[in-house]
């Protein structure tokens, strides 16, 4: 598989976005400044990346000018030699202004003209920093403070400062809605809402969050909130977030590749079943636009692989090699009526409980027409696996294969272990059955 198609894949959206009719030209004049390399970078994800090698200089004033408008986002003027950098607001209202500062305090000193956003932003930008540093100096007091009463004094004071500092990013979103300083506050706090809260403080038609380092985050923090609810409602949100990414072109690009290829990757039960329920609602059908039939063959190879250990789906016919005899068999080939078909490993308890229900189901089993095969899932060197097959004495074939040739853990997506499929003689999985508790409940079901 071509993983880095995958990477690309989620990166490409950025090259969609809307382009707006002007350029941009934005000027620095420094003092005490001395000439050195100053780039203009953008922020995505968790990474600062360079848009733009060096600005034109003259003297102590850079200026970074260009044809093409920037998309929107949080931008970073970077100083190389003085090892400082500030950030800046980039939308289309916002691609020609100036600034002004001392190198020797930047934030204190700045100046915009030409942009009301930005000085906003750095007045915010002030005034948090003040914040901060008197925050600091009382954690600093209360640190090194042996007086109960002091302490109780500097809890208050970090409280009315921690009631100030939501009030001042409060207020500066509901004084500037409808503008990327609003957007940006709103999409950095929304954290601190719970449940699915969180995604109405994201404006999902601002594409501009996309080049900012909280957007990406959020996305993993609704994903984080609902992993543990099982596939179905893992579904259910994704849906949920996919329909409020379609505000805006770009962002339903990006969310919907990146939920893509994290379900591509995030190896637990049922996240296969996400997968395929990703692929097929929003990359596959024929009414999907802006995806190559190369990329649509890769997402739907990788579909079809998830798909094979989906119950209703067509069980993949592995050959695996058999632990006693060393002859290589195809799993299929040994259905009865129905086939139990068993990934364990050793030293997994869950798996110990599980293979001793089927042994003591095993004579009924097979009286009701159920074969049963199992496959060791360790990587351990073959004569290891065969000592520990035999120490497990089972009834049935146990299989190996140590360098999954066969590619079972894809097929049957064996992330964990005991996990067991049930399939009948037409070679269609019936049941995926997870655990030893359900492993055991099925051994007595068909039994009967």
């Amino acid at each position: 598989m071509n993983y880095k198609f995958w990477l690309l894949f989620v990166y490409f959206t950025l090259s969609l976005t809307s382009v707006f009719s002007q350029g941009y030209k934005l000027t620095a004049k420094f003092s005490n400044y001395k000439p050195q390399k100053v780039t203009l970078g953008y922020y995505y994800e968790e990474n600062r990346y360079v848009v733009i090698d060096s600005a034109q200089q003259s003297g102590s004033t850079v200026i970074f000018e260009g044809e093409k408008p920037l998309p929107a986002g949080i931008y970073c003027v970077i100083l190389t030699a003085n090892n400082e950098y500030f950030d800046l607001l980039i939308d289309k209202d916002n691609q020609n202004f100036s600034m002004k500062c001392d190198v020797a305090d930047i934030q204190k000193t700045m100046k915009i003209t030409g942009s009301e956003v930005n000085s906003k932003f750095f007045d915010y930008q002030r005034s948090m920093t003040e914040l901060m540093k008197q925050q600091s100096k009382i954690d600093t007091l209360k640190k090194y403070s042996t007086d109960s009463s002091e302490i109780e004094k500097y809890d208050v004071r970090l409280s009315e400062i921690d009631s100030k500092y939501s009030k001042l990013l409060l207020d500066a979103v509901e004084a500037n809605k409808g503008n990327i300083l609003s957007d940006m506050l709103d999409c950095m706090n929304a954290y601190t809402f719970p449940g699915n809260e969180m995604l109405n403080h994201i404006n999902f038609s601002q594409p501009g969050l996309l080049r900012t380092p909280f957007f990406f985050q959020r996305i993993r923090a609704h994903i984080a909130r609902h992993i543990e609810e099982g596939q179905y409602e893992i579904m259910r949100q994704t849906d949920l977030i996919i329909k409020k990414a379609k505000a805006n072109p770009d962002v339903y690009y990006y969310v919907t590749g990146y939920l893509l290829n994290f379900y591509r990757t995030f190896y637990k039960l049922g996240m296969n079943e996400v997968f395929v329920h990703i692929a097929d609602k929003y990359f596959l059908p024929d009414t999907v636009q802006n995806l190559s039939a190369e990329n649509r063959k890769m997402i739907k190879d990788q579909r079809d692989i998830y798909y094979s250990s989906i119950p209703g789906a067509d069980a993949r016919n592995i050959k695996v090699c058999n632990m006693k005899t060393d002859d290589s068999l195809q799993v299929l080939d040994h259905i009865k009526d129905k086939l139990f078909l068993l990934f364990w490993a050793n030293g997994c308890g869950h798996c110990d409980s599980a293979e001793n229900a089927i042994k003591y189901y095993y004579d009924r089993l097979l009286a009701n027409g159920i074969s049963v095969i199992s496959v060791c899932n360790d990587n351990h060197r073959v004569e290891e696996l065969k000592r520990n097959s035999e120490k497990k004495n089972f009834p049935w074939i146990d299989c190996h294969d140590t360098k999954n040739n066969s590619r079972y853990r894809e097929y049957y997506y064996v992330v964990s272990t005991p996990v067991m499929y049930i399939i009948n003689k037409d070679g269609v999985i019936e049941n995926k059955v997870v655990g030893e508790d359900r492993i055991t409940d099925a051994c007595k079901m068909f039994s009967n």
